[in-house]
């Protein structure tokens, strides 16, 4: 990036540096530090980032989402989702973000590096399933046991659109072809 590209983004390349970054450096040394210097700290946590075996996400009756280390089997983080139980979870394709269905009448979208919850999506009834779209790669769409599906804007969590019929799970087509 150019100088003053970096400049330009200097506050989206302070919160792209996220919850680990955040651990090893106070905030007000990282305000003060030159655009440079940001991306220079947000390539290395992508690195790693990108060094990092694959994750596997695994929930709960008790609205946990347990995420492991799928070469070892360790243990990485535990994060207390949802009041009810959770009955999907789902990857974005580009991995950026992790989205999960309930018991609780909600879905939510996590951000899948500091698993901070970026919306959280209302329904009448228990939502049972969760799929991101591969084409659109800015919607998500979930579905309830009262068969409803909604679609949603991942950017800002609003309902774009509802569909009512009898569904009971939802799974977008792997490209726009029809056969």
């Amino acid at each position: 990036l150019t100088e003053n590209a970096r400049a330009c983004h200097a506050d989206l390349l302070y919160q792209a540096a996220g919850e680990e970054l955040a651990k090893r450096a106070p905030v007000d040394v990282l305000r003060d530090a030159s655009s440079d210097v940001l991306a220079e700290i947000v390539d290395r946590h992508l690195e790693k980032r990108q060094r990092r075996t694959q994750e596997l996400a695994v929930v709960t009756v008790t609205g946990k989402l347990l995420i492991y280390d799928s070469a070892t089997g360790s243990s990485l983080r535990t994060v207390d989702a949802h009041y009810g139980g959770i009955t999907c979870v789902a990857h974005s394709f580009d991995g950026s973000m992790v989205a999960t269905s309930s018991s609780d009448d909600t879905a939510r979208l996590w951000n899948a590096i500091t698993y901070e919850c970026l919306h959280t999506l209302y329904h009448d009834h228990e939502v049972f399933n969760v799929a991101f779209s591969n084409l659109n790669r800015s919607v998500v769409a979930s579905c309830t046991f009262s068969g409803l599906c909604k679609i949603w804007n991942i950017s800002n969590g609003d309902c774009l659109k509802t569909i009512e019929s009898s569904v009971f799970t939802v799974a977008w087509s792997p490209s726009n072809e029809t056969q």
